[in-house]
């Protein structure tokens, strides 16, 4: 069995460059499904196994699909006629243009996953309110729409994945659809960029309101997708923990505004530069409260760095809104961590807790816990298997090792 050691301690020094942002890619494959005319062409794409999860779902309808992974270009022609097939997990992000362009979807609660869950309840009543009709069954839902009708939602506490997959619905409905108060994101101004030049017509992504012009016909584009802010975060954070100096080429300061003023509360400093941000790190990091628009910006993997990061602050601070899956991670690493959890809100007691000397790491959340704890912590930390620690991000452990991260990986 492969073990990955880190020895802790190190501070980070040097450059890293980001691969395209999985999120808005994600969601640019189930928008594929929307053009009935031509190839859909993206470069910039990591071979992620969440993007090949997904390859696999456009390649199950009937569509083909091209992944150059050394030119990091995906080629995606779904002009065919269309197999529609159940959605779960992840592919629950194809619900919208699916239901859009093949009138019916198939839901299917698996219940392994609370948040999948979660996003199918929300797909659900989301759809309904543009006019689609449901019915429940034994594992999940049928959803059937001949034509969806614009109307006027409230996005408030939605999630990230219902969003984009009701935005890519509403390009093809009858009328005017209005989105209100959806959650800050990259993928949603990029989803929308893209869906135009597919001959949508959404106004005010990146805004409170979000407009979508019905339209009967999307084509096909191109697109260079945008660097991985949520990567980008993280390994500002790890600068941080590290107490470190890192520039990261790729970095967006508007996107990554509310992140970026967090890590300056908590002492470190941070330049703008024309191609990328640049943190260097303090050796006394302040506790500052994750408030809620810092926490619905984020997702999981960037939610996971951050709480290692509160655990190292020497103080109390608060999380609103930390999702179960991120919380359980932490808690898989270190038992010992001083932590409480009421009303959604997360309090971290930072700088008291213990990491074992081995870790058990049984995804690639679990294992960027252990990794970032690790990367900060004193002693040496053994994480088993060592894969799970470096699949969050394409190459995460090459870059790290670059950095000066003291990283070695082993096998019995």
């Amino acid at each position: 069995m492969s073990k990955l050691v880190i020895n802790g301690n190190q501070e980070l020094h040097g450059k890293v460059t980001l691969s395209g942002d999985q999120q808005t890619i994600l969601a640019i494959q189930a928008a594929a499904i929307l053009s009935t005319s031509g190839t859909v062409i993206v470069d910039n794409v990591p071979a992620t196994a969440s993007i090949t999860t997904m390859i696999k779902l456009l390649r199950s309808i009937k569509g083909a699909v091209l992944f150059d992974r050394r030119q990091h270009v995906l080629k995606m022609d779904i002009t065919q006629h269309l197999q529609p097939v159940p959605l779960s997990g992840q592919s629950l992000l194809a619900a919208g243009s699916i239901l859009a362009r093949c009138r019916q979807v198939d839901l299917v609660d698996n219940g392994l996953d609370p948040a999948n869950s979660q996003l199918i309840v929300e797909l659900v009543q989301l759809l309904a309110m543009m006019g689609a009709h449901v019915e429940e069954r034994r594992n999940g839902f049928h959803i059937q729409a001949d034509y969806l009708k614009g109307t006027v939602i409230s996005l408030v506490g939605k999630s990230l994945e219902s969003v984009l997959a009701l935005m890519m619905a509403a390009t093809m409905a009858q009328g005017i659809t209005v989105l209100n108060n959806p959650p800050y994101s990259p993928a949603i101004f990029e989803l929308a960029k893209i869906l135009n030049k597919m001959g949508a017509r959404v106004h005010g992504a990146g805004t409170n309101t979000i407009r979508i012009q019905g339209v009967t016909f999307l084509h096909s584009t191109d697109y260079y997708a945008l660097d991985d802010q949520d990567e980008a975060g993280a390994y500002l954070v790890m600068g941080a923990l590290t107490g470190g100096d890192v520039f990261v080429e790729g970095a967006s300061a508007i996107h990554l505004r509310l992140v970026m003023n967090h890590l300056e509360k908590m002492g470190n400093t941070l330049v703008v530069q024309r191609n990328g941000v640049r943190i260097i790190g303090t050796h006394v990091l302040l506790p500052q409260n994750v408030m809620p628009t810092l926490s619905q910006q984020c997702n999981r993997y960037l939610m996971v760095a951050l709480l290692a990061l509160q655990l190292h602050a020497l103080g109390k601070s608060q999380v609103w809104h930390c999702p179960k899956e991120c919380r359980a991670a932490i808690k898989s690493v270190t038992e010992s961590v001083d932590a409480s959890f009421k009303n959604g809100i997360l309090t971290l007691n930072g700088g008291q807790f213990d990491l074992p000397d081995e870790i058990a790491t049984p995804n690639a959340l679990v294992g960027l816990a252990a990794l970032t704890m690790g990367l900060a912590d004193k002693q040496s930390v053994t994480l088993t298997p060592a894969e799970p620690a470096g699949e969050s991000f394409d190459h995460l452990l090459d870059q790290l090792i670059e950095l000066g991260a003291d990283i070695q990986i082993s096998f019995d």
